[in-house]
């Protein structure tokens, strides 16, 4: 394992090339609002604003972000403030600043992160900033009259490209930190303790007749919607309910095979979500406006415990990660974002294949106006979830402690 905070050391030629970086940021900036472009000043200046906060926290000025870190971050104002490529998306910027906010929260705040962990968070959160955003500037021309967003096709090429810049920033974090030599390496810790055994697994009702019935008929109008569309051969409609029908059957997969017994009220949750999708494509979407909207909420609910599940089990793992509450609610929400991000880009590519070889796309999207509402519904879903329905997902978290301790320890 290796701790972030053994980045920032002091080291006078070190610190030298850091404060030079900043002030190179500070030009950039003044160079990029007087050419026109305030987001990227903007961002030049948060990133130079998070260099010098490093050695104010520190009380040091020799205490600074590794400089040749800050000058891999300060790189995409420098070539867009040199008018080289000027098609470079600002989203690279906003993965650079949080790449650094990263390293910042853990060398300062009682949260602690592995740098995997924190690699995977500088993608998370590039492709939530560029849902935020696409949110922000749809309600601003709407709102304000504005034209930040010409056409579905530039939104959605302005979110491959933020998915992009995370990837390729998180992924570089990764890769610097296996090479780094100012990284300390931390031993390897025994397995945590975490809840086992039957009481982990069982769920916190009995899983009585009324859940079994419940699902068992949603079960029914899935099947039913599938058998329709081989009747009406209808490929989209099939994969739209044969695939959430396979996964309402995820749960009794994962009790026979791992012997993992979901709550009963998850299942229920996670089978209810699935059918109103399949329904939705058998014909509500297009007939009602809301539909959609209620079946991203519910959906995203999902995807949220899912996240934080994921992020208490790797919490739980190591002893060199520690998250606040607060953090949790974040990720929580960042996570649903970034996959509502993924999300639409799947239908972009698949409306974009449709076109190419011909026929229906599998999913369909409808204007930037509904891909801005999906987006705002996924959030809806993950705030509820963040705001406090996350106990049900806490067993699943233990569940994946289990897989994580197996994964690295064996079955010693």
């Amino acid at each position: 394992m290796t701790s972030l905070r053994s980045l920032l050391v002091r080291r006078r030629v070190d610190a030298g090339v850091a404060w030079a970086v900043t002030a190179a940021l500070c030009v950039a900036a003044i160079v990029l609002f007087g050419r026109g472009e305030p987001d990227w000043a903007v961002f030049a200046v948060l990133v130079a604003g998070v260099a010098t906060l490093v050695p104010v926290l520190a009380g040091d000025t020799a205490v600074t972000v590794p400089g040749e870190l800050l000058a891999l971050a300060a790189l995409p104002f420098v070539i867009r403030a040199a008018g080289l490529f000027p098609g470079l998306t600002a989203f690279f910027a906003a993965a650079a600043l949080t790449l650094l906010v990263v390293v910042v929260l853990d060398a300062f705040t009682s949260l602690s992160m592995t740098p995997r962990f924190a690699a995977v968070f500088v993608v998370v959160a590039t492709m939530a900033v560029a849902g935020a955003w696409a949110v922000v500037i749809f309600a601003a021309d709407a709102l304000l009259g504005t034209n930040f967003v010409t056409g579905r096709a530039e939104l959605m090429w302005d979110l491959v490209a933020a998915t992009g810049a995370g990837v390729v920033a998180g992924v570089g974090f990764d890769l610097y930190v296996d090479r780094s030599d100012r990284i300390a390496h931390l031993s390897r810790r025994t397995p945590a303790t975490h809840t086992s055994g039957p009481d982990a697994d069982r769920p916190d009702d009995d899983g009585d007749g009324r859940h079994t019935l419940a699902v068992r008929g949603l079960q029914l109008v899935l099947t039913a919607i599938a058998a329709g569309a081989v009747v009406a051969g209808n490929v989209t409609l099939l994969l739209n309910s044969a695939v959430p029908l396979g996964l309402t059957l995820v749960p009794a997969l994962l009790r026979r095979e791992y012997g993992y017994t979901m709550d009963a009220s998850l299942v229920g949750w996670l089978t209810l979500a699935a059918t109103v999708h399949g329904v939705g494509a058998a014909g509500l979407y297009t007939a009602f406006g809301w539909y959609d909207s209620v079946a991203h909420a519910l959906s995203a609910s999902l995807v949220a415990g899912g996240g934080y599940a994921v992020a208490r089990a790797v919490e739980r793992h190591s002893r060199n990660v520690d998250f606040d509450r607060r953090f949790r609610a974040a990720f929580v929400v960042l996570f649903v974002l970034a996959v509502g991000v993924g999300w639409e880009i799947l239908e972009f590519a698949s409306g974009g294949l449709a076109a190419f070889v011909g026929g229906e796309a599998i999913l369909a999207q409808y204007g930037t106006g509904d891909i801005v509402n999906d987006l705002v519904f996924n959030t809806v879903g993950a705030v509820i979830v963040a705001g406090g329905s996350t106990a049900r997902f806490e067993t699943l978290a233990g569940r994946l402690v289990g897989r994580l301790d197996f994964a690295v320890y064996g079955s010693d």
